[in-house]
Parts: structure tokens; sequence; C-alpha cells
């Protein structure tokens, strides 16, 4: 893919990725193919690199797939091994193992779900391992790189005559260092040491003619040497002899092994190269999961849509401070090709901009990029940059003569299938003069079809892109109230600088402003104002869209609770008559078994008339139980009736009626009772409101000194709740308290529902209300009583 300038990495912070990506690398051979990564401007080379990228980030999150993820360096191992006669060092092994081993572990990975990740085994070469091999390495070297001593049978027999011969002239020599510390050759604190292989006692040097053996060394002072006594020199040459054996059946053990390896070296060295792709492109999941990247939709395409993209160097440096990222959403396609960003400095244009290309540069280089996974990319063959100062003292250039040598190579070698980022277009001269350059610029890159992001202050290149097709204004959103900028971009209207505002706020004198205003002229003040109105326009429409949002969810869930009690009446429905049928089963099964009773008795009693008249009666009786009885006709009731509850013996008079609720007078005492429980009584006896209260069965004041204020409904079905509410509150009104509580639950609130449908409209009742928050919130109904 061309790109410019050459510098294009570090102006985008793409050499920023690239370390991570290296640092990733556990091989040299993995490092160099993360240094060496450019992007490419083939769709299907871009296709391979994200889709190897995107099975290696799946493999990592699999619980069911497993495999090594140790990618170690194994060229030069086998390099030196290359000729014949030649051996490898134990460590060498060690390591070369560690390859083999994750070598192998991929072999057989590939073998078993090779076509569930097609593009990791399409590297494979399908390459063949011999199984055995690290089986043989294993069995020579131990994990800590040396040889291990069941590596052959005369090693370990070596072995273990070296040990016991150790333990020969240990015992010896330390006989021989006591027998010196109480003859004063030596001191008190001496220790067997080692010196030329061979263990050795310090004698003072005045006394070293009084022990027989030989001098190996001497300290820097000389007041000391390091002899070898005469008795153990015997001892400690064959176990040096034992040494020089172990040593050449360690190297026997190595050219054999390393004849081995030699043997399957064009297999192996195809296998270093499968493990340095893999080590890269896992270093590429990596790098995902530390920006949260993800291999998004692909189309061969200039058009793209980004989601929720992020900047990733700026989301990894707010991360550390625990500051979140506002993620750009911007789409470009082949009618809004060009985007203008205006707004106010430091309001997020230059990131916005280096986001897209970052990202673009990073796809194309096959790495996953942050943005949500709804967006859609596609591939350009050549990214183009102008951004930053860019001055230059060896060409002799100023900021804008380098800025101008951009735009030629732009206009040279731009098409239609060519992304170009200019940050500041036409800025580093005098406006009136960039901006009409970079207006002709603009327009010659948008007649090449070409698709880019310039960000601006200049006047004409807003107008430019509210008319001229292909082009598109965007605008940094600014919070006008805070005067503080949102970093969010809106794509349809160009944006303001906000110059004026930004002054005020902070603190340049008024006449300074005011005179500022007068100078620019009315026409530039008047369309920054319009800019202005237009933003508040759109902040309240947006507040008032989120609340038509919140009122549509309300509804919603309002809907969904309606439906939902609707479910359980209909199940209430079922049970009933269910139960009901069950019932007169029962009913007509016992009747039978009555009727045939009867029967035989008749029989047997020889049809007597004493014994057939009691039978008949015993079934009337029986059938009068189940018989319904006739629904009382519906009275109408009006003020001052004497009516009294149904099933009780006092009597009173309606004072009022309010829809089905009556206040009634039981004496001296005011009750408000449902209608439906009324019925129309004989004059009232003229009896005291003692008698009156004691003839309904109630004691007032026991009633009252054992009155809850509270009840709970919660688990009840719909009719149990209603009748207990209804209840509950006719009895508050007859004791006479001010307040009561119902607890009823949250859940989807139909309970609550039904305590506010009984409640609305009583005439006894203030007002219903919900529950401190702390202490309950909706799930409870505070009930004050008039």
């Amino acid at each position: 893919m061309k790109v410019y300038p050459q510098d294009i990495e570090e102006k985008l912070g793409f050499d920023q990725i690239r370390a991570h990506l290296i640092r990733f690398c556990q091989s040299e051979r993995g490092e160099d193919l993360a240094k060496k990564a450019k992007p490419a401007d083939r769709f299907d080379v871009v296709i391979k690199w994200l889709n190897q990228a995107k099975e290696m980030i799946h493999l990592k999150g699999s619980s069911e797939d497993k495999v090594s993820f140790e990618f170690p360096d194994m060229d030069e191992y086998l390099t030196r091994i290359k000729v014949p006669g030649s051996f490898l060092e134990p460590s060498d092994f060690h390591e070369l193992k560690r390859g083999v081993n994750s070598l192998t572990s991929w072999v057989l990975f590939f073998q078993k779900k090779g076509s569930e990740y097609p593009e990791l085994y399409n590297i494979s070469n399908f390459i063949e391992i011999d199984p055995n091999l690290a089986i043989h390495i294993d069995k020579a070297i131990d994990d800590r790189g040396e040889v291990k001593d069941s590596a052959s049978r005369e090693l370990s027999e070596i072995r273990s005559k070296i040990s016991k011969s150790e333990r020969a002239v240990r015992s010896a020599i330390q006989k021989i260092l006591k027998k010196a510390k109480e003859d004063q050759f030596t001191d008190d604190d001496s220790t067997l040491t080692v010196r030329d292989g061979r263990l050795v006692i310090p004698v003072k040097a005045e006394h070293k003619k009084r022990i027989q053996g030989f001098v190996h060394d001497e300290s820097a002072t000389g007041q000391t040497v390091y002899l070898e006594p005469g008795e153990v020199l015997d001892l400690n040459n064959q176990v040096r002899e034992l040494k020089y054996a172990e040593k050449r059946e360690v190297i026997r053990i190595l050219i054999e092994l390393s004849d081995h390896v030699r043997a399957n070296l064009s297999d192996l060295k195809n296998g270093a190269g499968l493990l340095e792709k893999l080590d890269f492109i896992h270093a590429k999941a990596l790098l995902a999961d530390l920006i949260n990247g993800v291999v998004p939709k692909v189309e061969k395409t200039n058009a793209f849509r980004m989601v929720n993209a992020v900047h990733p160097l700026l989301y990894l440096s707010h991360k550390e401070s625990g500051r979140s990222v506002v993620p750009l959403n911007l789409s470009l396609d082949h009618e809004r090709r060009i985007l203008i960003i205006s707004g106010p400095n430091a309001g997020g244009k230059s990131v916005a901009l280096k986001t897209v290309g970052l990202l673009q540069y990073m796809l194309q280089t096959g790495l996953p990029i942050p943005v949500n996974e709804e967006s859609t990319l596609g591939t350009f063959s050549s990214i183009f940059i102008d951004i930053g100062d860019t001055q230059s003292i060896e060409d002799d250039l100023s900021t804008y003569s380098s800025h101008l040598t951009s735009m030629k190579h732009f206009l040279e070698h731009t098409d239609k299938k060519s992304m170009f980022l200019i940050d500041e277009f036409g800025k580093g001269t005098e406006p009136q003069f960039g901006g009409a350059i970079a207006e002709s610029v603009l327009s010659e890159l948008n007649k090449k079809k070409a698709y880019g992001i310039v960000t601006t202050h200049y006047q004409n290149l807003k107008k430019v892109g509210d008319e001229t097709p292909g082009l598109v204004n965007g605008a940094m959103k600014y919070d006008l109230d805070a005067l503080e900028p949102m970093f969010e971009l809106e794509v349809g209207k160009p944006g303001s600088s906000f110059a004026f505002e930004i002054a005020g706020k902070i603190g340049l004198p008024k006449e300074i402003i005011e005179s500022s205003r007068l100078k620019i002229g009315s026409s530039h003040v008047a369309y920054d104002q319009l800019l202005n109105q237009l933003e508040k326009e759109k902040a309240k429409y947006d507040k008032l869209n989120k609340k038509l949002e919140r009122d549509h969810a309300d509804i919603a869930k309002v809907r969904k609770d309606y439906e939902d009690l609707r479910g359980m009446l209909k199940e209430d429905k079922k049970r009933i008559l269910k139960e009901a049928k069950k019932e007169a089963n029962h009913i007509l099964e016992n009747a039978n078994k009555d009727v045939e009773r009867v029967i035989r008795e008749i029989k047997e009693s020889k049809a007597s008339k004493e014994r057939t008249k009691a039978a008949r009666e015993e079934l009337a009786n029986k059938k009068s139980k189940f018989q319904e009885k006739p629904a009382k006709s519906k009275i109408s009731l009006k003020e001052g009736d004497v009516v009294r509850v149904v099933g009780q013996e006092t009597a009173g008079t309606i004072q009022k009626i309010k829809g089905k609720q009556a206040e009634v007078l039981f004496g001296s005492m005011k009750s408000i009772v449902s209608i439906s429980k009324l019925e129309k009584a004989q004059v009232a006896p003229q009896v005291s409101y003692q008698k009156k209260v004691k003839k309904l069965g109630l004691d007032i004041s026991q009633k009252m000194a054992n009155f809850d204020h509270e009840i709970s409904i919660r688990g009840m079905r719909a009719d149990e709740a209603m009748n207990k509410v209804e209840t509950f509150i006719d009895e508050a009104l007859l004791v006479g308290v001010d307040e009561i509580r119902i607890v009823h639950g949250k859940g989807h609130g139909v309970l609550r529902e039904i305590v506010r449908n009984i409640t609305k409209g009583h005439p006894s009742i203030a007002s219903v209300e919900d529950e401190h928050a702390d202490r309950g919130g909706a799930g409870i109904s505070i009930i004050k009583l008039q």
C-alpha cells in the first residue's frame, strides 16, 4: 500500500502499536515479523490476516480446544546441529524440547480441529513431525537442562560410582580437617573447599609441611594454602577419572540425540517457520485483548462505518488514570466521501481524524481494532496524511510550504481508492488566501472521488461542505452551558469555534470581545450565532427525545404488567374451573352412591312406608345442599335509608353515597362500607352506642388496642389481595387511625396497581404514596386516612 509521508506511522501513533506487538512476541523470529509488518492493499491478503487473528482470539478463549501457546526460537539450534557429528549442549536441547513440544501440540491440534480453524491450518503447510522425537529428548534431558541419570545404563552406573567415591573422599578429608583444627594447623571456622575440581582443606602456610599432600592454591595474602591431603589423593583421582567417563558418556548420548534431531531437520525447520508465524499471530491476539480490539466486517469497497471506535493509545492512557474515552461514530460512502470537521480548539477534531487513520492502518496490517463488531470497513490502496507541523530546516521549507508540498503530492497521486487526512486544512498563511487554496484543493480531491477527512476553522470550507455533492460537514459537540467540549462528533452540520464564548469564560474583558465582534463583521457573527442557536436547539430536542424514550419504556412496562395480570387472571380462571369440575365429579359420584344405597335399603326393608319416607327425606336434604340459592334482587340505596351489613344485626343510616362506597352512621360512629355489603333493614332500634357495637361482636377498645397498622399481601392472588385490602381499610376507618401501610413488594407491580385502584377516589383516603427508598420504596404503599 502507498503511504505518505514516510513517517506516517509516527504521526498516526502506529509505531507505539508496533512496540506493543513486538513486546507480545516470544521469539526473535516473531519479533522480526512484527517489525516488518506493513499494511496491504490487496483485499484477499487483508482478509486472510484478519481471519488468522480472529481464529487465534477464538482459540485462546476456547475451553475445549487446548494447544501450547509457547513459541520458543528453534532456528539457532537447528543451524548448529546441521553438520554431521556436531551436537548440542544439554541446555540447548532443553530449549529445543520446548519448541518440539509446542510444535507437536499444534500438529496434533491441526489434525483434529484444522477444519474449524482454516486460516491457521493453511499456514501449517501440512507439516509432519516425528511424535517420538519429543519423547526421546524428554527421556534424556530433564527440566533443568541437564542429562538425566536414566539417559543410559552406563551413565547411571558412572554417576552412582561418582557419588559413592565423593562420599568416601569427603568422609576422609573431614577427619583430616578435624585433626588439623585440633593441632591448630588451620582456623577453627575453616571448611572444605574445592580447587581444580578436587576437595582441599585450608592450612596455615607455616604448617603446610606438617600435613602430607599436594598444594593446589594459596590465598591472596599467602597466609593460607589449599592442600589436598595425601590420604585422599588416590580417591580424588578416582573421582576425576569417573567424571571424565561421565563426560564421554554424556557426549555420546548428546551425539546420538543430535543424530535423531538431524534426521528430522527438514520438518523441524518448517516447524520453526510455523512457530514464528503463530507467535506473531498470537501477539495480535494479545494486542486485541489489551485494546479491546475485534475483527469487524470488511467489504471490498472504500466506504466504511465505524461504530463506537476508540483511539487505542488514548484508551490505554485513560485506562491508567481511570478515565473513559468518548467513542467515535462515523461513516463515509460514495455519496458522502469527504468529511469536513469543524469546532472549537481542543474539542477532539484532530483525535477523531487520527483515530480513523490509525484504525484503518491497523486494519490493513491485519490487526484487530477497537470498534463495535457491527462496524463495516473497506480497504484503500493508499493512505496520505498531513498532520502536525512538518517544517523542514534541511529542505528550507516553512510550515505552510511543507503543507503545500503535501497537497501537491496528494493531487498527483490520489485516486478513487485513496484515503487522505488533513489536519487544520489551509493553516500557516493568511486565512483569506489559505482558505481559498484549501477550497480549490478540496474541490480537486473531490473530483478524483477520493475518501478523506479534513479539520478546519475556515467558514468558506464549511459553506462548501454544505453546498457540494460528495462533501459533508461535521461538528465536535460543545456544551454551551458549561462551555466545555463534549468530544462527540455530529455529522451533518458545521461547528462553531466558540471563540467569543471561550474568551468570555477565561475572563477576557467584555469591551475587547464586543470590539472584536464589530471588527469581524456582522455576517460572520450572525453565522456563528446561528450555529450556536442550532446547537442549543439540537440539545433541547435531544433532551426531549430522551424523555420520549423514557416515556415509551414506562408505557412498555405498564403494558407488560397488564399482560402479566391478564395472564395471571386467566390462570386463576382455569384453576377455578378445574377445581369446580373436580368437585362436581366428586358430588356426582357421592350422589350416585347415596342413591344406590337408598335403593338397596328400600329393597332390604321390603318397601316399608316409614323407611321409604325417611330415605326420600335424606336424599331431599342432600339435594338442597347443592342447589343454587336464588340470587338476591339488586336493591337501590339512597341517602337516609336504614341499612345493615350483610350477616350483622345492627342497623345504621346512610349519610352519603360516593360511587360504590357509602358513609353509614351506626349510632354515633361513622363508617365507610362497600354498597355491595349492605342490605335494607327496619328502623334502627333505639339502643345505646355501646350495645350496638357489642351486638355486632365488635369491642372497639379491644380492636383499637390490637389493631396492626401494617399488612402484607405479597404472594397473594389478585382476588385474595383485593378482599384483604378492602377489609383492612374498613377496619382502619372503624378504629379511627390516621395512617396505614400495605406491603405488596415490587415484582412486576401488579399488586401495587391493585392497591392504587382500590384507593383511587375513595372518599375517606387523603393520599397514597410510596415508602421512602431506604425503607422499601415502591414495594410499600403509605395510605393517609381522612
